[in-house]
């Protein structure tokens, strides 16, 4: 049983909490999900899930301030036109979040009616674990990691088998993610488990080409660091050599306790943990996969906004301030020193990237030189990795969409010289505009129409 909702005089069915795995709690925090055990009573589906376990003293704008939080939070929601019935076969929109460490799916942005109901499509949004709780692990089968992406996989198999009850078409599925969200969503381009899963990709703002290398010895690391600061390891007795007991002791621990301790280790960042390779989910380096076109031959809708670098203020917040509302006198030195961890790993001198960016720059030029650290952080976490992506499915002769979002919000919180950043699509790509018309100007409520019939007609028709 659900409810029913409107956007402009449209009415759309409304599907809340609908839950697709068992709990992982007690001795299923850190398994592989589980499917939900079938039930044949009504279910009442008219109450937001709780988030996900998670916790950030700073004001990230995709972080769920909503205080209930949760480990039993593996549910999805769904929102279908009115007309949405067995037999009707609507394509159908399965969202994954971005967010890193944060987010979910009750957020109000992701509120899926104007989509559904201007679009005349299904949405799906499922939660999925994040930071410790989705990727902690011991590089072992005892605790191999990447459960947050099992958990998708999961709402996946769940929505193919159950969406036809709902009036969708479990054949024309396409796959909706923004940020980590379209990491994820890139991988399991790659997956052999997902073959034949679903239709069609949509990709906001970057892929599994931005990881280059296995995070797996920088999740190890975090991993073993989180179980002794809690007092589950020691130097002797680790998280890779004394998997069970350690794990026993993190199971006992209070989930929460758990995130505000991983927290400390660097409050001003969103990313704790990576998706990492080498299970059945991902056999191959997802990069070598795309490179050499293995990956499954579907349509591409794929793209970025033109300012995407601003996320390294908010991991450099002192600073910068949160919200890029400092002006610190930088210098190209420090600009360079700021770029060694983006550009770790990457087959590159920092020399080399530092002049790329900076050599027509004077040393204290500081306002440009702010602007292209910007530049530089961007291209590699969003920018190439997005654009890279959607060369290597267009080299294979498949239909690929490519956009350049470049609108600045009105209601952004954002400094002005900070232009269009990171997730400013997103609300317009869901319709808040629309939903929320008072908040936003005549311009941004066409602007997200059309957003809303670019996506909702590729998901139909490619």
């Amino acid at each position: 049983m659900g409810t029913t909702t409107q956007v402009l005089a449209l009415y759309v069915k409304t599907f809340l909490g609908i839950p697709y795995a068992r709990p992982p709690v007690g001795n299923l925090r850190f398994t592989r999900t589980i499917p939900v055990d079938p039930w044949s009573e009504a279910l009442n589906a008219t109450t937001m899930p709780m988030a996900c376990i998670q916790y950030t003293t700073y004001p990230y704008p995709w972080y769920d301030f909503e205080p209930e939080k949760s480990e039993d939070c593996l549910y999805l929601n769904i929102w279908t036109p009115i007309d949405s019935a067995p037999g009707t076969n609507k394509s159908v929109m399965f969202y994954i979040h971005g967010g890193e460490s944060f987010g979910s799916n009750r957020k109000d942005v992701y509120d899926g009616r104007a989509l559904s109901g201007l679009g005349d499509v299904i949405v799906v949004s499922p939660n999925y674990r994040l930071n410790l709780f989705g990727f902690l692990t011991s590089g072992t089968r005892d605790l191999p990691g990447n459960y947050g992406i099992w958990d998708i996989l999961e709402a996946l198999k769940w929505v193919r088998r159950n969406i036809g009850s709902f009036g969708g078409d479990p054949n024309q599925i396409t796959l909706h993610g923004q940020s980590s969200g379209a990491i994820i969503l890139s991988m399991l381009c790659v997956s052999p488990l997902t073959k034949g899963l679903f239709s069609k990709a949509i990709l906001q703002s970057s892929s599994a080409i931005f990881m280059q290398a296995n995070p797996i010895d920088l999740n190890l690391q975090v991993s073993q660091r989180i179980a002794k600061t809690v007092g589950c390891a020691t130097n002797e007795r680790n998280i890779q050599t004394d998997t069970e007991s350690v794990v026993s002791c993190l199971r006992r621990k209070d989930g929460l306790y758990l995130a505000r301790v991983l927290s400390s280790f660097n409050p001003a960042s969103d990313i704790s943990f990576f998706p990492q390779y080498g299970d059945e989910l991902f056999p191959n380096p997802p990069y070598e996969d795309i490179k050499k076109g293995r990956f499954h031959q579907i349509p591409l809708l794929i793209g970025h906004n033109s300012n995407e670098g601003v996320t390294e203020v908010t991991s450099l917040p002192e600073l910068f301030g949160f919200f890029g509302d400092s002006t610190p006198m930088i210098n190209k030195t420090t600009a360079k020193f700021l770029l060694q961890n983006v550009f770790l790993g990457k087959s590159c001198s920092i020399d080399s990237v530092g002049n790329y960016y900076f050599n027509t720059i004077g040393d204290n030029d500081f306002f440009n030189i702010r602007q292209q650290l910007y530049v530089a952080y961007g291209d590699i976490v969003f920018v190439c990795p997005t654009t890279f992506f959607a060369e290597r499915y267009a080299e294979r002769n498949n239909t690929v969409y490519f956009y350049l979002f470049n609108h600045r919000p009105s209601i952004t919180p954002w400094a002005p010289w900070i232009g269009v950043t990171h997730f400013d699509e997103v609300q317009f790509v869901f319709g808040q505009p629309i939903r929320d018309r008072g908040r936003y100007t005549l311009h941004e409520f066409d602007l997200s129409m059309k957003l809303v019939k670019f996506w909702t007609n590729f998901a139909k028709q490619g």
